[in-house]
């Protein structure tokens, strides 16, 4: 018996070993999620009809079978063997301190300085405000990625760049980076360690920054105390999900996520209209935050749960409208943002009247022309750094959140 049990054992510890040795010898680690999903094919194919790629990538994939089991034991194997960056291209590098980040090339900011002196000509034309918002990656200086990997990134040194010739041009700017660092908090404290947007608690912070600046600069008059902490309650959750960066590279690589609920102790009521025409109406918690994201037995399936971090704004950024009903002012605010909006935009609320949105990525029509029929007091770009490369690449979704035609 006891020869039986030790045979077993070193046979289990065989198929490792050989199991482990191909995944490095061919260099297949480097491909897990690609080969899953490069390997998918429907065996349900008819003579009637021939189903797309798509589809039967889709359908095998759901089906295949120890699927989830495969990634994380890859993505066991990659942090054990200290392969931080056999996702570059796919989900990022994975810095010593344990968070995903990306790398990013060096760019002109030509075109996208050109677009937004376009878009502050045309405004001026209408007296409408322009205020630039630069939303920060989760390092705010790029030598970390140098000393960490021994790698070139640009993405601070970019939007440097771009700040600077916004403020030649006469083009009022936030930069996030300063508001933060002014505060003594760390960058990464700031974000999601397997999720590339930042916390609900920074999302807080960048709305309360905007809510000062439109005071102090652009004539608002903004009840600040509706930004302070006391005001807020908060509910934490330990190790609560799991990032888009973080399902690519596996749980067993980069561990969970936590995450900060924060709502307004005081009365609110808001209206909220998003892109699909659904309109909503209630308290801050009720309609703009879908708290039963948290609680939901989807979060059963790390992989497969619903985001956490839209669960604020769950209807998107897109195009919508919020409208804060106790707010008498009749201010109209659109920002053209991304997706770190869906948490800004709701703090951001709490102080003004009406804000609209736009992604510009996923709008069809002409911003000008919305804008002209929309009668619109400010306009706030709020755009995280690794924008400013987007235009580099065609192929890429936000190829056109700069064209401000």
């Amino acid at each position: 018996m006891y020869n039986t049990i030790l045979e077993k054992q070193i046979i289990s510890k065989i198929l490792i070993f050989i199991l482990v040795g191909g995944c490095l010898w061919s260099g297949a680690y480097k491909y897990a999620d690609e080969i899953i999903q490069a390997t998918a094919g429907n065996v349900y194919i008819t003579d009637a009809v021939t189903p797309s790629y798509e589809e039967t990538s889709k359908e095998f994939l759901d089906a295949l079978p120890f699927k989830q089991i495969m990634v994380d034991f890859n993505g066991l194997v990659a942090k054990t063997l200290n392969m931080r960056e056999i996702y570059q291209n796919s989900g990022g590098v994975v810095g010593s301190n344990g968070y995903v980040v990306g790398i990013y090339p060096q760019t002109s900011i030509d075109y996208e300085l050109q677009q937004t002196l376009a878009l502050k000509n045309f405004l001026d034309e209408r007296g409408i405000q322009l205020l630039y918002v630069n939303e920060p990656t989760k390092y705010f200086d790029d030598t970390f990625i140098q000393k960490d990997l021994g790698k070139k990134t640009y993405v601070n040194s970019n939007i440097d760049l771009f700040l600077s010739s916004l403020e030649d041009v006469g083009i009022d700017y936030i930069d996030l980076r300063s508001t933060y660092a002014r505060m003594g908090l760390d960058s990464f404290s700031l974000f999601y360690k397997t999720d590339h947007h930042w916390t609900v608690p920074a999302g807080k912070i960048a709305a309360q920054e905007i809510a000062a600046t439109l005071n102090e600069n652009f004539g608002y008059k903004i009840d600040l105390d509706l930004y302070e902490d006391e005001n807020f309650t908060t509910t934490h959750f330990d190790n609560a999900w799991l990032g888009e960066q973080g399902r690519k590279l596996s749980a067993s690589f980069v561990g969970m996520d936590d995450y900060d609920l924060i709502l307004p102790k005081y009365d609110t009521d808001f209206t909220v209209t998003y892109r699909d025409g659904n309109t909503y109406s209630g308290t801050f918690g009720e309609v703009l935050v879908s708290q039963g994201v948290y609680v939901s037995k989807a979060n059963n399936d790390i992989y497969n749960a619903p985001s956490w971090h839209y669960s604020y704004m769950s209807g998107g950024v897109t195009e919508s409208i919020v409208l804060n009903n106790t707010n008498p002012d009749k201010k109209k605010i659109l920002v053209l943002g991304d997706s770190f909006e869906q948490v800004t935009v709701p703090f951001l609320s709490l102080g003004v009247s009406e804000i609209q949105t736009l992604i510009l990525r996923s709008y069809e029509g002409s911003l000008r022309d919305y804008i002209d029929a929309h009668d619109i007091d400010t306009v706030i770009i709020a755009y995280v750094s690794s924008m400013i490369v987007e235009n580099d690449k065609e192929a890429s979704a936000n190829y056109t959140i700069f064209d401000f035609e």
